[in-house]
């Protein structure tokens, strides 16, 4: 099955750490890995609410294929458990288990998916108040052999691009690492406060651009900053 694009526009993504949610779930690591070495990783979950929540576990092999983002279901990583109960004031540990190793040499990526299934309403509470449905993704990255996090590297190229009528910012990566770009410019001119995306390894995508830019590109990418004087 893949997903549609719009659904990746609904993710909550947990993009900081710790980061706390309208329903009062919070989740860390923000960031799980499993190098070639592990077998699984961990995801935490912690109910700061005060109702019992319900949540759903999935996880979406995650591609950029024709600069667009694409989810499939997949078999390599699976969640245990895959639907958890967790009480106000609780944690619950999720393992991110490996079943399939990727290709050596290969960083793959994943979306981890967490659904709140609404629980039913007691006899005494508001019938008429709003019910949200939460969903958060959480960014999985998976190393074959040869390789893990720290030594992998993104080597990113841009360009602005027309097509119709319609301008876009294409980025480009050529290395064997995913970029996790933020607070993004061009000449100055901000384009985005915090994330404003990724390019996986050996893949491109793109931005839609409401304005005419020029001039340096600079980003705050993973753990350090990125500046380029033009496109290449």
């Amino acid at each position: 099955m893949r997903l549609p694009r719009a659904l990746f526009l609904l993710f909550t993504l947990m993009l900081i750490p710790q980061t706390q949610a309208a329903n009062s779930v919070m989740i860390w690591p923000i960031d799980p890995t499993i190098n070639p070495d592990d077998k699984a990783s961990e995801l935490w979950l912690e109910n700061r609410g005060n109702a019992t929540t319900l949540m759903q576990v999935r996880i979406f092999e995650w591609q950029q294929v024709n600069h667009k983002e694409q989810y499939q279901t997949q078999q390599q990583v699976v969640a245990s458990p895959p639907l958890v109960r967790i009480e106000p004031g609780q944690r619950q540990l999720i393992r991110l288990i490996k079943q399939t190793p990727p290709a050596a040499g290969k960083e793959q990526a994943y979306r981890v998916v967490l659904d709140e299934i609404p629980t039913p309403r007691s006899a005494g509470d508001n019938q008429a108040g709003l019910n949200f449905q939460m969903r958060y993704s959480v960014p999985l990255f998976v190393y074959g052999n040869g390789i893990d996090r720290d030594s992998t590297k993104p080597d990113l190229s841009w360009q602005v691009v027309t097509v119709g009528k319609e301008r876009y910012l294409q980025l480009t990566n050529r290395g064997n690492g995913h970029a996790r770009l933020s607070n993004l410019a061009i000449g100055g001119r901000k384009l985005g406060h915090g994330l404003f995306g990724y390019v996986l390894a050996n893949s491109s995508n793109r931005w839609p651009l409401n304005t005419a830019v020029s001039g340096e590109l600079t980003a705050g990418m993973n753990k350090g900053q990125w500046r380029s004087a033009a496109s290449r």
